[in-house]
């Protein structure tokens, strides 16, 4: 039988159960359930933990059992220019809830549309300059619906290991060949390209311009460089960067000047942006077949009125406020070098997702609970989400996170690594702010 560890994670715990062979659900699910209450009890459990007044880059963050409230400085949070919280963005909103009501009712097939939906894509179509946008609810939706609908039966799907759930289920659920390449190795996706360009009437190349878990920036001008070699349509997931690079927040492929390049751009709108939704930016060819094949957009209702007002908004603050996301890009390169220079791990991380990795599973969990009670607060994240000893803790950096928020858990993560042989010793320092600027699964279905 298994035996396992208290600390031992839920989802860690279920590839336990299963590799023993033990597939009743109510087993699984008992056993599951009783880990989950022991972590509770001894305060290792961070996923259910809930911020009571909403996202923001401090506030009151709840136990899972509600026993027990904790204020902290958050770092689980993806909106970057903390434009959540931006006075002009919510008086949008409530302009809109008072003249548009609170929701749409329906898909955008059945009329679930309004003029503000509209607005939203003639925005983003003429900032990105492709030839049309289609706005779907949610980022995780767009993905689903676009890589499902998208491939046609002789079709492969070659996509970058680490990429987001959305992205592997809408291509799972598309019923076409598809591979894996190494992540950002373009060596590896070259390889590919060359073993089966000729077996197949399309490929699809997807990629992350910036990767979630590894805060990792994509190769993507090396990876348009093999559009002179072979003939492939490349898919960029633009969630971490839309709003955050490029002129007025366009992007990271706008902001290497290779739209005209990538075929089919795709970005959350919960982000930067500080709503709800996605969207699809590409030729305006493609839309008839996606706005009829692809059912997250025919059969799911529309984001809400104000939903579309915070992103006008929000893209208008961004717009006229470019300092807003200077201060996020200095932030960024002010706590990853503190963190490095003490001797962190963090990777090949560049974008203002910092994660600090830990293979231990044991002590990640351990410092975690031990931040929190510090008033520190993000979530750690194990295999099989990233591969098994590359553990990490994230930190989401936000252009409203302060100096001294920063500093503060600089401080507490130098002291604990310490403790718990993460990092070497080292006497504390003031750090000296010089005013730099920033600067520019399975591996296939074919086995």
């Amino acid at each position: 039988m298994i035996n396992t560890d208290i600390s031992t994670p839920i989802i860690t715990y279920l590839k336990q159960l299963e590799s023993q062979g033990i597939t009743d659900i109510e087993i699984i699910c008992e056993k599951l359930f009783q880990q989950l209450n022991r972590q509770i009890e001894l305060g290792l459990y961070s996923n259910d933990r809930y911020i009571e007044f909403g996202s923001d880059v401090a506030g009151t963050v709840v136990s899972a059992t509600g026993n027990f409230k904790v204020e902290c400085i958050l770092w689980c949070i993806n909106h970057y220019l903390g434009l959540n919280r931006n006075a002009n963005v919510i008086n949008k909103v409530c302009e809109a809830v008072k003249k548009f009501g609170t929701g749409s009712g329906t898909s955008a097939l059945s009329g679930g549309m309004s003029s503000l939906h509209k607005e939203v894509e003639l925005k983003i179509r003429n900032l990105i300059g492709k030839e049309n946008v289609i706005l779907f609810p949610t980022g995780y939706s767009a993905n689903l619906g676009t890589l499902s609908a998208l491939p046609g039966k002789k079709d492969l799907i070659l996509f970058d290991r680490e990429s987001h759930a959305s992205l592997i289920d809408g291509i799972k659920l598309s019923g076409k060949k598809w591979m894996t390449f190494k992540h950002n190795n373009v060596n590896d996706l070259n390889l590919k390209l060359q073993k089966y360009s000729q077996n197949f009437e399309n490929i699809f190349v997807v990629v992350e311009s910036a990767y979630s878990m590894s805060g990792d920036i994509a190769p993507l001008r090396e990876i348009i460089e093999l559009k002179q070699k072979y003939k492939f349509l490349l898919y960029v997931d633009e969630a971490h960067t839309f709003g955050i690079y490029g002129k007025n927040g366009a992007g990271y492929c706008s902001e290497l000047g290779i739209v005209e390049q990538v075929d089919f751009i795709v970005a959350t709108l919960s982000k930067a942006t500080a709503s709800i939704g996605g969207f699809l930016a590409t030729k305006s060819k493609y839309l008839p077949l996606l706005k009829w094949r692809a059912n997250s957009y025919a059969f799911q209702a529309c984001l809400t009125p104000s939903d579309a007002a915070a992103i006008l908004a929000s893209l208008e603050e961004i717009e006229n406020n470019p300092q807003i996301v200077e201060q996020l890009h200095h932030n960024n390169q002010y706590m990853r070098q503190r963190l490095t220079s003490i001797g962190f791990n963090l990777g090949t991380s560049k974008s203002p997702i910092i994660p600090i990795f830990m293979p231990d599973e044991a002590t990640l969990i351990s410092l975690n609970k031990e931040l929190f009670t510090r008033g520190i607060f993000s979530v750690s994240i194990f295999y099989p989400v990233v591969k098994p000893k590359e553990g990490r803790i994230r930190f989401i950096l936000s252009a409203s996170h302060t100096k001294e928020q920063i500093d503060k858990t600089i401080n507490a993560l130098q002291e604990l690594g310490i403790k718990y042989n993460i990092i070497p010793p080292s006497p504390l320092a003031e750090w000296q702010d010089d005013g730099y600027s920033w600067t520019q699964t399975p591996e296939s279905s074919l086995v």
